[in-house]
């Protein structure tokens, strides 16, 4: 989200027309059945601080099954019924409908009661047709502070989900706001309780803050308020690690901060330079492996998992993108459709060297110019780029199997050394 500048006004006369559309039909559709309905949450927030909203949701006093009953003729997802949250599907998009919050010892379930158990202040505002948005909790205060505040209680709200520790420095990402020091310490004080939530769950407030503009500051809250430990320990095993070309005071986990924070916000890429420097614990334990291990056990899809682990394997300071055998070779080994996200890791690693800037600048634009001319020129880099095939051999003579692939192989290499040889007189010749 982009930084705003100070002083801005902030609009509380929110209308109906403000309001999505399937949202206001969610409501009057609960109101016309009976039952109180209001909109509530972030998508109000946003509205307030004049930004588009994106999540619409919906409190009411109606029951799980009586939500159901209302939208019988549309699509209605189970998915959290028993925490009282239902997904009403109204023009294939996605509304949550949540039956009001309440403390056990309440009697009954109203709106009152509902805010006070939400996460923060500034998620806490609820918007009421004819009336507009209701401020319990102070959260416009909050929002003009630029600070997430817990409800109330900051560990009673923790303890109800401890979700809300990583939401908390999500929202402080996305939004450019401080946690307050009363939140700051109850995350501290209960970060072990983050081992209760489901790694799914997890998994996707941890790749918000990843792809955030802010993610040193993220990852640096992480640390320090103890949650990085249990949601990848291995990175703990950075602090205290310390290089020449570090800037000064640096250890090695604050450097790889610095790297992700200088990507482009591609999910592949920033887990890729998180996960660059992992050392085996012994020798059986490859750092391919590790890899792995890590991303299965925070539910990364396949296709990431396999995208990382193969960014991962190479050794980026050690590529020269200076030279275009090198950046062909590379090709070859990451497919010529990968390459952009290569050189976007060497260049993270380039940017946060400690060489002279114009030295710095001088070798990402000739770099990328190579890369550039390389993408043009779609030089041959892979066995089914050689201008002989494998049928080609087999009538010359050779075996298939391992010596039609040797000669193919060595075939590549030569291509790859100049690829105008890459013509099928010319390698029947050599070979």
């Amino acid at each position: 989200m982009i930084k705003k500048e100070k002083n801005r006004k902030f609009n509380l006369k929110i209308k109906s027309k403000d309001i999505d559309p399937g949202a206001l039909f969610i409501t009057k559709r609960l109101k016309d059945s009976g039952y109180e309905a209001l909109v509530v949450g972030g998508c109000i927030r946003n509205l307030i601080m004049g930004e588009e909203a994106h999540d619409w949701d919906i409190t009411t006093n109606a029951a799980p099954d009586e939500i159901s009953r209302a939208f019988k003729e549309f699509k209605v997802i189970p998915v959290g019924k028993k925490f009282g949250t239902l997904t009403v599907v109204i023009d294939q998009v996605n509304y949550e409908v949540s039956t009001f919050k309440r403390n056990k010892s309440a009697p009954t379930p109203n709106l009152f009661e509902d805010l006070r158990h939400r996460d923060f202040t500034i998620d806490a505002f609820v918007w009421r047709e004819g009336e507009g948005v209701i401020d319990y909790f102070n959260g416009l205060e909050d929002i003009k502070q630029k600070t997430i505040k817990g409800v109330e209680d900051p560990v009673e709200r923790i303890k109800e989900d401890p979700l809300r520790m990583l939401r908390a420095i999500r929202l402080a990402c996305e939004l450019d706001f401080k946690i307050d020091k009363a939140t700051l310490q109850a995350i501290e004080e209960n970060s072990p309780l983050i081992k209760k939530v489901s790694l799914e769950r997890i998994r996707d407030e941890f790749t918000k803050i990843l792809l955030s503009n802010y993610l040193r500051r993220g990852f640096k809250l992480l640390y320090c308020l103890g949650l990085l430990r249990f949601i990848m320990p291995e990175l703990q095993k950075y602090t205290g690690i310390a290089r020449e070309n570090f800037r000064g005071g640096e250890d090695l986990l604050e450097h790889t901060f610095d790297m992700a924070a200088s990507l482009p916000p591609d999910l592949s890429l920033r887990l890729s330079i998180l996960l660059f420097n992992l050392k085996s614990r012994s020798c059986q334990d490859k750092k391919e492996e590790i890899t792995v291990k890590i991303l299965r056990r925070l539910k990364f899809k396949n296709a990431v998992i396999r995208k990382v682990t193969m960014l991962t394997q190479e050794n980026w300071r050690a590529i020269n993108f200076s030279n275009k055998k090198d950046i062909r070779q590379l090709a070859s080994r990451v497919g010529m459709e990968n390459l952009e996200y290569a050189w976007e890791l060497k260049k993270a690693l380039i940017k946060e060297s400690r060489s002279p800037e114009k030295s710095k600048s001088s070798e990402i634009d000739r770099a990328e110019n190579n890369i550039r001319e390389t993408l043009q020129e779609r030089p041959p880099v892979s066995h089914k780029d050689l201008a002989v095939k494998g049928k080609d051999l087999i009538e010359l003579g050779y075996k298939e199997g391992k010596e039609v692939g040797q000669v193919l192989k060595e075939l590549l290499n030569l291509v790859l050394e100049k690829p105008e040889l890459n013509q099928k007189e010319k390698l029947l010749k050599i070979i």
